[in-house]
């Protein structure tokens, strides 16, 4: 298996915690060959992106704190007010001299929903990676393929820099993905079809669980979390054509959990999962 192709698409996982929820996705380590080491992620691809510039993590933990206390409670949010808060985050990210140094003509939330509609149109695939070396070798190129370097060398830069928002915003583009799925906005192209194979690719594939084994707890945790409520919908709806159990990735979960305690929503997770542990115990 080529491991430099591999670390390639590990890049875009929290662009996926969007397309799985795309996740997504990068908080240590990452992509050999454009200089990221696994130790000191942030610090590392900082001095390469951005030499001598210091994260403003002050505005990092203030924007947390008003994503945390919106006025309106989180399920009563229809798709309109999960797009505002979207675009008031990609407003702030706009603010930022690393992403105006990537020139993005139409900002960072037009940039953000080109990735997910060009990943929506090129899934991964899920059967037939395991015998077929032509298959696997597009899975693990996959991600170069289907958004480039320069979107990967771009969600590098926001996590380095943005790694204290990465549950808020990983929750929140989730969220803001599947009311937009069910609005029909025009402008996702995105489904529940392609949010359910990306979903069984890192659950299943080989390629797909090498992605997330790479990665760091944090990063492997969620990407796995959402592609769990992902394939869990899936069920709910019949729609599980893949037959993905989910026993085993949500007991997994449940251990990791217990055992890795920088989450900040560790325990809405685990009250999730705990709700989602008997019926798949019990399939």
């Amino acid at each position: 298996m080529d491991n430099r192709n591999i670390l390639i698409g590990i890049g875009t996982i929290l662009s996926i915690v969007a397309v799985l929820s795309v996740g997504v996705y990068l908080e240590r380590g990452g992509l050999e060959d454009l200089g990221i080491v696994r130790t000191g992620f942030a610090q590392s691809h900082i001095a390469k992106h951005t030499p001598g510039e210091t994260p403003d993590i002050q505005n990092n933990r203030v924007y947390r704190k008003k994503l945390r206390s919106q006025k309106i409670p989180k399920e009563w949010k229809d798709f309109e007010d999960l797009e505002q808060d979207m675009m008031r985050f990609c407003r702030t990210l706009d603010g930022r001299e690393y992403i105006k140094a990537h020139k993005l003509p139409e900002g960072t939330f037009r940039h953000f929903v080109k990735i997910v509609n060009n990943l929506a149109a090129y899934p991964p695939i899920v059967n037939g990676e395991a015998t077929d070396p032509y298959k696997l070798k597009l899975n693990q190129e996959h991600f170069l393929r289907v958004i480039g370097r320069e979107n990967i060398d771009l969600l590098l830069d926001i996590l380095a820099h943005e790694t204290e928002l990465m549950e808020s915003t990983a929750e929140m583009v989730y969220d803001w993905l599947n009311k937009g799925i069910e609005a029909k906005n025009p402008e996702i192209r995105m489904t529940q079809k392609e949010l359910y194979e990306y979903a069984a690719f890192f659950l299943t594939t080989l390629s797909g669980k090498a992605y997330l084994w790479r990665r760091d707890s944090k990063t492997r945790i969620l990407a796995t979390y959402y592609s769990v409520l992902i394939v869990d919908r899936a069920n709910a709806e019949k729609a599980n054509r893949f037959n993905v159990d989910i026993k085993p990735p949500v007991v997994q979960l449940m251990d990791d959990m217990v055992n890795y305690r920088n989450l900040s929503y560790r325990g809405l997770y685990l009250k999730k999962l705990k709700a989602l542990e008997a019926p798949a115990t019990a399939g």
